[in-house]
């Protein structure tokens, strides 16, 4: 069976280029590095604030003002430390003190920040996983306020906090941040909401089991959880639910189809009448089977490859129009 969606002919269209797993992962690597820069310069404040005010290792015990990062460099994160009393903590510094700085002698300031460096690179890393995801929902958001200014619709963002924004005519816009975007076609109102709750979808109440992208044909005054619930228990306010996964890594790719996979399954349990989609990042071969022939059978109604732009932007046009 065919299947009607531009830029989508079979499966091997949906499969992520070589050219576009490249441009992922070195838009990836150079947001990394910027955002290391505040971490780099807390481990050089460390460095400076060690070498001015201590003269031997020993001397770190008694600087309670930045006990914080020590410990971080002796290895215990910031969670951990909420679990421990002063005295663990002390006695930590001191075996800290003992056992790795005092060997190297004059060069413990090296040693200490070396240390708390690697921690704020476990920090960075998991901020970097937050970050991946932003940027899917950033590309997502700027294509479909592209595609409306380019129907010249009127619409209005909202950031997760305050009121609606009306963006119509705005020169830049945060898409990074947008929580929601709502516009008006023709008669229809139509509000998109990332990362929503939805009741007998979200096998919980954590985050993690959100829906990616939903699609009301109702506006709420704000996107808080209090506004939604006016809308999030009758399904005929539904129109679009999808997942948007926007990692570019291969490795993650199947994992991330899974996880997909299993929240649209959900979906199609609990909604008889919502279209479903999906976009994603990182898509290989036996992943694209799977989709075109969902879409082929109608499981599925729209898929795009984030990586494509002109799949991306089919897909932002078609989801204006439902």
């Amino acid at each position: 069976m065919s299947i009607s969606i531009p830029f989508v002919s079979s499966s091997e269209d949906l499969v992520t280029t070589q050219d576009a797993r490249r441009d992922g992962f070195l838009e990836i690597a150079l947001r990394r590095n910027r955002e290391s820069i505040p971490y780099l310069d807390q481990g050089k404040a460390l460095w400076a604030k060690l070498n001015a005010e201590t003269k031997s290792c020993d001397d770190i015990l008694g600087m309670n003002e930045i006990r914080v990062a020590l410990l971080l460099a002796a290895g215990l994160s910031v969670k951990a430390q909420y679990h421990l009393t002063d005295g663990d903590k002390i006695k930590i510094l001191e075996e800290f003190v003992g056992q790795v700085l005092r060997p190297c002698g004059e060069k413990y300031v090296d040693e200490v920040v070396y240390r708390y460096l690697l921690s704020l690179g476990d920090q960075l890393g998991g901020r970097m996983r937050n970050i991946i995801g932003a940027i899917a929902r950033e590309k997502l958001s700027r294509r479909i306020i592209a595609q409306l200014r380019l129907r010249d619709l009127s619409f209005a963002i909202h950031y997760g906090k305050g009121k609606w924004v009306d963006c119509s005519n705005c020169a830049t816009i945060e898409e990074i941040e947008v929580k929601a975007i709502r516009w008006q076609n023709g008669n229809y109102q139509r509000m998109l909401v990332y990362n929503t709750n939805v009741p007998g979808v979200s096998q919980s109440k954590s985050k993690s089991n959100n829906v990616d992208i939903v699609v009301f044909n109702k506006f709420t005054n704000a996107v808080d959880k209090k506004h939604l619930e006016e809308i999030l228990g009758d399904q005929k306010n539904y129109v679009v639910m999808g997942e948007l996964k926007g990692g570019i890594d291969p490795a993650g790719a199947d994992e991330h189809w899974k996880t997909a996979r299993t929240a649209l399954d959900r979906i199609r349990a609990t909604f008889k009448k919502v279209y479903i989609a999906f976009v994603g990042g990182a898509i290989e071969k036996a992943m694209a089977d799977e989709i075109y022939n969902q879409l082929q059978s109608s499981t599925l109604d729209y898929a795009a490859n984030l990586t494509n732009d002109k799949q991306l932007s089919s897909f932002c046009d078609w989801l204006i129009n439902q």
